[in-house]
C-alpha cells in the first residue's frame, strides 16, 4: 500500500489497544480515499496487482472518485490512533455514467475498503453501519454494492441486510432497503 498515513508499515502493533474512531470525510481525505479504492478493487491476497497508479487509471476504477464532492457524495473514515485504516462511501450514478453495483439513479453505490492489517476486526462493519444510518437520516431509500462471489465480506453484507439483486456470473449486485 502506498500510504503516507501508514508510512508503508504494519498496523499489527496496534492490536492490543485498537480503538477505531469513525468520522465523516473531509476534502483532504481524497488521497486516502484513492488508496482505499485501490484496496477495494485489488483486494485478493496473493493476486497479481497492478501498480497503484496503473490500477487507478483503469477507466472503471478512475471514475469511482472522479469529481468527488458532487451532491450526495458521502464517506466515512475509520482511524486507529489518528491513523486512517479504512474508508467507505456512497455516490449516486446515472444510466449513462455508472460503476459496478449500479441499480438506478435513486440508489447510491457503496465502495468500502479496510487496510489489510485491520481486516476482520469489525472496522468494515462499523463503517457500513455508519453509512446505513447516515443514509436513513438523509432519506435514502436503498443502497447497492457489488460483491465478488469469492469475497469474504459478502457474509458481512448479508448480515447487514444486503440481498442479491442481480447475479452477474462471478459477482452480485446487492441491495439493502433502508
Amino acid at each position: 500500500m502506498r500510504t503516507h498515513h501508514l508510512n508503508g508499515g504494519s498496523l499489527k502493533p496496534y492490536w492490543p489497544r485498537m480503538k477505531t474512531i469513525l468520522r465523516k470525510s473531509r476534502h483532504s481525505d481524497i488521497p486516502f480515499l484513492r488508496e482505499m479504492l485501490y484496496e477495494a478493487v485489488f483486494w485478493r491476497d496473493g493476486a497479481t496487482r497492478p501498480s497503484f497508479e496503473e490500477g487507478l487509471a483503469y477507466p472503471e476504477v478512475s471514475k469511482a472518485l472522479a469529481d468527488w464532492g458532487r451532491a450526495g457524495d458521502t464517506a466515512v473514515i475509520a482511524s486507529v490512533d489518528s491513523i486512517p485504516v479504512g474508508a467507505a462511501w456512497y455516490r449516486y450514478w446515472t444510466d449513462s455514467n455508472s460503476i459496478r453495483g449500479y441499480v438506478d439513479k435513486e440508489t447510491p453505490v457503496i465502495v468500502i475498503a479496510v487496510h489489510r492489517d485491520c481486516r476482520h476486526q469489525g472496522v468494515g462493519t462499523r463503517m457500513m453501519e455508519w453509512l446505513i444510518d447516515y443514509a436513513s437520516q438523509n432519506s435514502v431509500q436503498k443502497l447497492s454494492l457489488s460483491a465478488s462471489k469469492d469475497n469474504y465480506a459478502i457474509d458481512l453484507y448479508r448480515q447487514l441486510g444486503f440481498r442479491e439483486h442481480v447475479d452477474k456470473g462471478d459477482w452480485f449486485i446487492m441491495v439493502r432497503e433502508i
